[in-house]
C-alpha cells in the first residue's frame, strides 16, 4: 500500500465511559465531518543527555513519553431537529462543556469546571490509522460575513496504536446538517452591551488549558486545568451616543453579547455571553467603511456561564 491521498481523511470520535479506555468509535455511529485535519502522531519532547566529552557532537537523546495532538475544523450547524444534539456535540463535551438537552426544544452547551468528559479518537489518513484515548482540548468559533461559520478544535490525547488500516467506506454523515453562510438573511446583528451593531467578523476562543499530566505512580492523563476565553468583534463603528466603546474600554465596563445564526428550526445556533469586557478598539477599513476591531474578554457571571451555545 502506497501513494496515500491527502484529501482522504476520516475522523471518528466517541465519548469514553471510563477515562482512557478506548470507546471504539465506528464509522456508522461516530463519524466527524471535517474541513481540515492535522494530526501530530508523536508529540512531546525527547530527553537530551547533554554529555561532556573530549570531542564535540550530539549526545544520543532518549525517547520521552509521547502523546497525540489533533487540530481540525468543523462546520457550525444544527442537528436538523430541535432538541437533538449535533454531531459536533461530543467534541464540545471533550472541551469542558456540559450538554443539556430539552426534547423538541433545544440543546445547550455551557462550560464546566469539574467532571469534564473525554473522547477516544480514531484518525484515518487514507491508509494510516492513528488512535488516541483520553482526549481533551479547546475550541474556537469563527463567524465571518459571507462565509461558512466553523469551529477549530485542538485536542491532546494519550498515545494509541499507529497502523496501516484501510479507511472505512461506511461513514454516516447524516447527523451533520448543511450550514448556512453568515449573511444578512441568515444572521442577526450582534448585540454588544445592549446595543445592536453590524459586524463582519466574530471570533470567540475558549482558550481551554489542556495539559498532559505525567507522574510516577499513576497513569498519564490529559487534564483541563483552566480556561481564559477571549475574542474579537469587527463591527461598523457606531455613534458614540449608541455605543461608546472608548469610554467602556477606559472604564473596564462589562456587558452582554448575543448573536443568533440560522432561521430554520433544527439549524439555529444561539451564542450568548453575559459579562463581556471590551478593550481598546482599533480602526479597520472594509470597502471604504470605517470599522472597529474590538478585543473581547469573556468573563463568567455566576460561574460556568461565560459562553453558552444553544442549538435550536
Amino acid at each position: 500500500m502506497s501513494g496515500f491521498k491527502m484529501r482522504k481523511r476520516l475522523v471518528l470520535a466517541a465519548i469514553e465511559t471510563t477515562y482512557g479506555t478506548d470507546a471504539s468509535p465506528t464509522a456508522a455511529a461516530n463519524a466527524i465531518l471535517t474541513r481540515t485535519v492535522q494530526v501530530t502522531p508523536l508529540a512531546g519532547e525527547d530527553i537530551e543527555r547533554n554529555l561532556l566529552r573530549s570531542y564535540y557532537g550530539n549526545s544520543q537523546a532518549l525517547a520521552g513519553e509521547k502523546h497525540v495532538e489533533l487540530t481540525m475544523e468543523v462546520e457550525l450547524a444544527g442537528s436538523g431537529e430541535a432538541g437533538t444534539a449535533p454531531g459536533w456535540g461530543v467534541l464540545l463535551r471533550a472541551c469542558g462543556f456540559a450538554e443539556t438537552a430539552e426534547v423538541g426544544v433545544d440543546v445547550a452547551y455551557n462550560p464546566i469546571t469539574d467532571g469534564e468528559e473525554s473522547i477516544s479518537c480514531w484518525i484515518h489518513r487514507d491508509g494510516v490509522l492513528h488512535k488516541f484515548t483520553g482526549g481533551r482540548g479547546s475550541v474556537r468559533f469563527d463567524l465571518g460575513v459571507n462565509n461558512i461559520p466553523y469551529m477549530t478544535f485542538t485536542f491532546l490525547g494519550l498515545l494509541g496504536t499507529i497502523s496501516n488500516t484501510s479507511m472505512p467506506t461506511t461513514a454516516d454523515y447524516s447527523p451533520w446538517q448543511v450550514p448556512v453562510p453568515v449573511t444578512q438573511a441568515n444572521t442577526t446583528a450582534l448585540t454588544l452591551h445592549g446595543s445592536s451593531v453590524s459586524f463582519s467578523q466574530l471570533t470567540l476562543d475558549m482558550a481551554v488549558e489542556a495539559v498532559k499530566h505525567q507522574v510516577v505512580g499513576s497513569d498519564s492523563s490529559i487534564k483541563i486545568v483552566d480556561r481564559a476565553p477571549s475574542g474579537t468583534a469587527v463591527i461598523e463603528e457606531p455613534q458614540l451616543s449608541t455605543l461608546n466603546l472608548y469610554q467602556k474600554a477606559r472604564d473596564a465596563v462589562t456587558g452582554a453579547l448575543a448573536l443568533t445564526h440560522g432561521k430554520t428550526a433544527g439549524n439555529i445556533i444561539e451564542i450568548s455571553a453575559p459579562k463581556v469586557g471590551t478593550a481598546s478598539p482599533t480602526e479597520q477599513d472594509r470597502n471604504g467603511v470605517q470599522m472597529l476591531s474590538v478585543p473581547l474578554t469573556i468573563n463568567p457571571d455566576t460561574g460556568n456561564d461565560e459562553l453558552v451555545i444553544t442549538v435550536k
